[in-house]
């Protein structure tokens, strides 16, 4: 079993959320099992990186498509309005806990829970 490394965007600047796609592009790449959650204020960069012409945008559309984006929160991504801009881009919504994304799962795998 490929180690499972669940990647953690929470924070709203879009440096962070840029070295998390980064990061988690190259360890699906080396094989690891990676999953990227976007919580806090990290979904509210959704309002730029889907625009063709943001910087982030060739990054966001390649982590996406390699499914690497396992869940956005709802709580979070309707507090930030940008609830229709996630549904839109057809990303996994979770809001399981309390209208957040729980975390425990993970952690009963034994993901490593990397911070960005």
């Amino acid at each position: 079993m490929a180690h499972e490394v669940l990647i953690l965007a929470f924070e709203g600047k879009k440096s962070c959320f840029l070295h998390a796609l980064l990061n988690a592009l190259d360890m699906s790449e080396k094989g690891f099992a990676v999953s990227v959650v976007m919580e806090g204020e990290s979904p509210s960069l959704m309002k730029e990186i889907t625009n063709e012409k943001d910087p982030v945008h060739e990054i966001y559309i390649e982590t996406k498509k390699r499914g690497l984006i396992k869940a956005v929160c709802y709580g979070c991504s309707k507090m930030m309005g940008v609830l229709e801009i996630v549904e839109k881009e057809g990303l996994p919504l979770n809001g399981d806990m309390r209208n957040h994304v729980p975390l425990a799962t993970y952690v009963e795998r034994g993901a490593e829970i990397i911070t960005f």
